[in-house]
């Protein structure tokens, strides 16, 4: 399938998610993230790994791995076989104070990923690090830095932004007007739910639903909108209420789109060229077992799972960090 076949199939893609967004959108939400979420971990990870991470530093890798493990501390307190290890006095101040600094171990990767693709100098790597580091205690005193950098980088950063970057990126390549009609379109989506016309008697959410909302702390990230925008105080979050409708319309759009656009670029940047027959095997198993695991337990399975969403959200960064800084050079810059 070539660039022109795709663009429609994309303007296809965005139709179909909003649609199902609108018409389910906590559903669509819990199902996207539990059954396309952990194919596309597997698969961009692996595609990651076969570019060299995008970074020539061999210690990224490590590093990577390192600060989404740490990051994935913070839902141990929600399996039930760790509690008794968590109870300990030791483990629960060491594992508190983790989970107290958890939002900064993202800016600290982004901080190494930017520093070793744009500095070759340990000296200056050093440097970088160090002032960012020291910014970075300065920030997370501020509520704006730890809801940009703690909740929305890892979440809608992620696959709303990033996203479109990528596509306009693209676009800058092809030059397909089909193209830029759909990053057009993936941008004025947020209009469109905001003046979009809700009757919230319409919806009906079941228990079960509204029980992994709530018990795997989904709503922090439609909480976290509504205080950004300055909606609410962000403290209060309801079901069918109309702005909390449009809100989770948008994120249970952002993320489905997400995923199906990446399943997409098969024959744009090729991430399925080098699975071989093994690796495949290996991916759809452990799908497989992942899919399984959060039809047994919704809980257990965001638990298990979370080091692999942590994790390809920090291998991408440096692809972030190149294809932000290639969109720049690329603009041209009207005297």
């Amino acid at each position: 399938m070539n660039n022109i076949k795709i663009e429609p199939l994309n303007t296809f893609l965005i139709i179909l998610s909003f649609a199902l967004a609108y018409v389910f959108p906590f559903e669509l939400f819990v199902l996207s993230y539990a059954i396309l979420g952990p194919l596309h971990y597997l698969t961009e990870i692996n595609w990651v790994r076969d570019q060299e991470y995008f970074v020539a530093n061999k210690l990224w890798i490590y590093l990577a791995l390192g600060l989404a493990f740490l990051i994935s501390i913070r839902i141990t307190p929600k399996i039930s076989f760790l509690k008794p290890i968590l109870e300990h006095p030791i483990t629960k101040n060491l594992t508190q104070y983790i989970i107290n600094y958890s939002n900064n171990f993202f800016l600290i990767a982004l901080l190494f990923a930017f520093a070793f693709l744009f500095y070759k100098s340990i000296k200056k790597q050093v440097l970088f690090l160090t002032i960012g580091i020291l910014l970075m205690f300065f920030l997370k005193k501020f509520s704006i830095y730890n809801i940009l950098i703690g909740v929305f980088l890892p979440t809608l950063i992620h696959v709303y932004i990033f996203t479109l970057i990528f596509m306009w990126y693209g676009n800058t390549k092809s030059k397909s007007t089909n193209g830029y009609l759909n990053i057009l379109l993936l941008t004025i989506i947020p209009l469109i739910v905001t003046f979009i016309s809700i009757d919230n008697s319409s919806y009906h959410f079941s228990d079960t639903i509204k029980k992994i909302i709530i018990d795997n702390n989904f709503y922090i990230l439609n909480t976290s909108i509504s205080k950004l925008f300055n909606i609410n105080d962000g403290t209060t979050f309801f079901f069918y209420e109309i702005i909390d409708l449009k809100i989770q319309i948008f994120i249970a759009f952002a993320y489905t789109y997400h995923y199906l656009n990446w399943f997409s670029k098969t024959s744009i940047i090729g991430w399925h060229r080098k699975i071989s027959k093994r690796k495949s095997i290996v991916i759809l198993t452990l799908w497989l077992l992942s899919i399984s695991i959060y039809l047994y337990d919704y809980t257990l399975g965001l638990s298990v799972l979370l080091f692999l969403s942590v994790l390809h959200v920090l291998v991408e960064f440096p692809l972030n960090i190149i294809t932000i800084s290639s969109l720049i050079k690329s603009t041209p810059l009207k005297s």
